[in-house]
This record gives C-alpha cells, sequence and structure tokens, in this order.
C-alpha cells in the first residue's frame, strides 16, 4: 500500500485579500481627495461670483448716483480700489430725453460689468458679472 500523499498547506491567502483591502480602500481614499478638491473649487467660485455681482450692484447704483444727481451719463467710466477688491467695475450709462404734458425728463440706462483683476479669463478664480437699471429724473 502506498502512502498517502499529503498536500502542502496553502499560505498566501490572506496575502490576497490584504492586498485587495488596500487597493479598495486607496482608490476610495483617491475619490475622497478628489471630490473635496472639487467642493473646495465650487466654494471659491461661488464667492468670486457674489463679490462680482456686489462689485457690478455697487457700480451701478454709483451711476444712478451720478446721474440722477449730477445730471451727468458717462460712458466708459472705470472704478477700482477702494472697498471693491481686486474688482474692476465698466459702467456705461446712456441717456434719452423725453417729454411728457409738458415736463421734460430724462431716462438713464446703466450697466455695469465688473471681473477680477487677477485672474484671467478661463482661470481658476475668475469671475465676472453684468448688472443694468434704468432709472429716471422724472418728478
Amino acid at each position: 500500500m502506498m502512502p498517502l500523499r499529503r498536500k502542502p498547506p496553502q499560505h498566501g491567502f490572506s496575502l490576497v485579500s490584504a492586498l485587495f483591502l488596500l487597493v479598495v480602500l486607496g482608490a476610495l481614499g483617491a475619490y475622497m481627495v478628489g471630490i473635496s478638491g472639487t467642493q473646495h473649487f465650487t466654494t471659491l467660485h461661488a464667492l468670486q461670483g457674489a463679490r462680482a455681482y456686489h462689485a457690478a450692484r455697487s457700480g451701478v447704483e454709483w451711476g444712478i448716483g451720478d446721474a440722477i444727481n449730477n445730471g451727468n451719463c458717462a460712458t466708459g467710466t472705470i472704478l477700482s480700489g477702494g472697498d471693491l477688491h481686486g474688482f474692476r467695475v465698466q459702467v456705461d450709462c446712456t441717456s434719452t430725453m423725453h417729454q411728457e404734458t409738458g415736463i421734460a425728463y430724462n431716462v438713464y440706462d446703466i450697466t455695469a460689468f465688473a471681473q477680477t483683476n487677477s485672474p484671467a479669463f478661463g482661470q481658476p478664480g475668475y469671475a465676472a458679472r453684468t448688472i443694468g437699471a434704468t432709472v429716471t429724473d422724472a418728478p
């Protein structure tokens, strides 16, 4: 009778499981880092967009004040510095004179375009907004 051959003990099954687990956890970690970076960029862009909106709004308010109080309707006025903090605002104004029931008044169409100074178009952190308003000095 032949003696039974014993199979050698199998080793390495734990190693395969550990490697699989490391690869899965590494991929999950890389995915989470990517999501975190995207979330950071989205928050930055939203903040810059809000700042650009308020810079354009302040340009429109400046244009309204200049038109109504001084009767000045300037085109191509550039506002920068001060509280604009890195934004450049171009204010354009057009006016038309109207007469109704013997009363003459002006209608001002004011547009403000605000954009960031430092990052150029297409770069992270760039934002631009345009706001317009129509006002009159009629009594």
